[in-house]
């Protein structure tokens, strides 16, 4: 079901993306070591990242919430676990156990297993693997640099092992990864760079069409029109405004409205200064010195050029704004609201 909100895990529940499916089948036909996908939120990638390796001995980590080694490698047993081929690979393996009711990893003390040892493992179970590390950006030292040490080993040791490192947060994915970075085990390596685009407005519209077309209910092309301009291709926000209608609300501005919301918390968590920022932005500012003269007019201070040209290059990593414009209309409707002003 297209307006099922969840991601989708196989290529007959996807709606198109046939170019990115083929590049990442390419990828691993190939053996290729490191591929590296792009995409704002709710563009889509998960859905696309699960939907290929349905085909493929493959391993999904969702980093999202991984702050300790512990919360690390119980995220990749239940990547393991999900994959039956996979899981037969690893029966007999040191520090594996691999049981009815998913896999158990060793991570600590006797007989434990570094993350570099479970690639190099699953490099010799015949075929070949691809794991994904999803939002690896999140992830925080020390287990950033133990994720980067190990996918860097299996560039070079493991060929039986593709990885792919996926994202919302650009810039942030892109640090990672070390880009720039001469002491990063990863800098200066080839990697695939796949982004996921939004959809064209006649994909979008053709996307609302066969998602209400799947359960018998008749839209006004009308309404399809205007949530095809506001949601602007972005898949995620067409789901949510398809899900909504069939839920029975059929009014757009309340959708919108609900959509918004969801956008504000997520907000939330930045500091008081990029908030301010955000909102300047969403009031009409276009350059470095109209973002300025917003924020000192509403903080009352002078900001020196070095702290606020930090600020927007955070929020632009953070794929949120690029050249003073947002990514996700959503995300400015959000801004427009935030509170701000209080010092950083």
């Amino acid at each position: 079901m297209l307006f099922d909100p969840r991601p989708k895990s196989s290529r007959d529940e996807l709606f198109d993306r046939e170019e990115e499916l083929k590049a990442l089948d390419r990828f691993a036909e190939r053996g290729d070591p490191l591929a590296i996908v792009l995409g704002i939120r709710r563009i889509g990638k998960t859905s696309l990242l699960k939907s290929f390796l349905s085909e493929w001995a493959g391993v999904y980590v969702d980093a999202r919430g991984v702050r300790t080694r512990a919360d690390l490698f119980r995220a990749i047993g239940e990547g393991l676990s999900a994959s039956r081929r996979v899981r037969m690979m690893l029966r007999g393996v040191r520090g594996v156990r691999v049981g009815p009711y998913g896999v158990e990893l060793k991570w600590r003390g006797p007989d434990s297993l570094s993350l570099a040892g479970l690639l190099h493992e699953l490099g010799r179970g015949g075929g070949q693997v691809v794991v994904v590390f999803d939002e690896v950006q999140s992830l925080r030292p020390p287990i950033s640099a133990e994720v980067r040490e190990a996918i860097a080993y299996a560039y070079d040791n493991v060929p039986a092992v593709s990885v792919i490192l996926s994202g919302s947060e650009v810039g942030l994915l892109r640090d990672f990864v070390g880009v720039g970075n001469p002491d990063s085990p990863l800098y200066g390596r080839y990697s695939l760079e796949l982004e996921v685009p939004r959809f064209s407005p006649g994909l979008s519209r053709e996307f609302l069409r066969e998602g209400f077309r799947e359960v018998g209910v008749d839209v006004p092309e009308a309404l399809i029109e205007e949530a095809v301009t506001v949601f602007d291709g972005i898949v995620g926000w067409l789901v949510y405004f398809g899900r909504s209608y069939l839920d029975g609300l059929r009014d757009l501005d309340r959708v919108v409205k609900a959509a918004v919301e969801t956008a504000l918390k997520e907000l939330t968590h930045l500091r008081p200064r990029e908030r301010l920022v955000l909102k300047a932005v969403a009031s009409g500012a276009r350059s470095w010195s109209e973002v300025r003269d917003y924020v000192e007019s509403v903080e009352g201070v002078t900001i020196p050029k070095a702290s606020l040209t930090r600020v927007i290059r955070k929020l632009e990593r953070l794929s949120i704004i690029k050249d003073y414009a947002f990514l996700d209309p959503i995300y400015e409707r959000a801004s427009r609201r935030l509170g701000g002003g209080d010092r950083a």
